[in-house]
């Protein structure tokens, strides 16, 4: 098995749950809760050792924040220590066209690749936040899994943006992918098109025989104009 069918096996591996805590796409006779009630002050943007863009926020930070919204929901903190999550080496190529730096995934089952993932990019000395990407397999749109992904997805944006609540979410999710097309396997995966909040990019990619990801990354001018020049629409602010 090549290296790159590797790395892409184990994206598609769901989180790892602390202390044996897993993330229910919607337990039995139990609805979706509301939004949790969170203080932390909304993510700024920065840039890291290398220049390079990124979010003022640490990893450690980030699985704070994810556990603690999540726990209100659902009595549980699915996300374990960084030291937990598999290192697997430099570059995008988990990614296909996202952030480049330290990648870090959280597994469960390394035989199911029909799970959804999350997924975090760091800087090479792992202390900031390149890019957070969730991503939904191609090949299983059951309800569980599309409705874990969606779970996994709002919580990795609340992090970012604490007042996002269930009603913004659906907005967001149903915009993201609208009218997209799937790209060939041998392109780059351009967003379908990119909201862009408080100096973060958020946006879903499609491309053929990939996960459905979405991106939640800082976009600098150029690479907005990298991609306006694609013919990607630019949307101010969230859905």
């Amino acid at each position: 098995m090549g290296r790159k069918t590797i790395l892409l096996g184990l994206l598609l591996c769901v989180l790892l749950a602390a202390g044996g805590c897993t993330e229910p796409a919607e337990p039995a006779g139990q609805a979706v809760p509301e939004a949790p009630v969170v203080s932390w002050e909304p993510v700024t943007v920065t840039t890291d050792q290398q220049g390079a863009p990124c979010l003022a926020l640490s990893a450690e930070t980030f699985c704070q924040r994810y556990n603690d919204g999540y726990e209100q929901a659902w009595a549980c903190r699915p996300l374990p220590e960084l030291s937990q999550w598999m290192a697997y080496g430099e570059g995008s190529n988990a990614y296909f066209g996202g952030a480049a730096g330290r990648q870090y995934v959280s597994l469960s089952d390394e035989e199911n690749y029909a799970e959804p993932f999350l997924a975090l990019c760091l800087s090479p000395e792992e202390d900031q936040v390149r890019e957070i990407v969730t991503g939904l397999s191609q090949k299983n749109y059951a309800e569980g899994p599309g409705k874990l992904f969606q779970e996994k997805t709002f919580y990795a944006m609340q992090a970012l943006f604490p007042d996002l609540d269930r009603a913004g979410f659906a907005r967001f999710y149903q915009a993201v992918f609208s009218g997209g097309d799937y790209g060939a396997a041998d392109r780059e995966a351009l967003p379908v098109r990119v909201f862009l909040r408080d100096g973060v990019a958020c946006y879903g990619t499609l491309r053929i025989g990939e996960c459905d990801q979405i991106h939640l990354r800082v976009a600098d001018q150029a690479m907005l104009d990298q991609w306006q020049a694609a013919g990607v629409e630019i949307v101010q602010g969230l859905p």
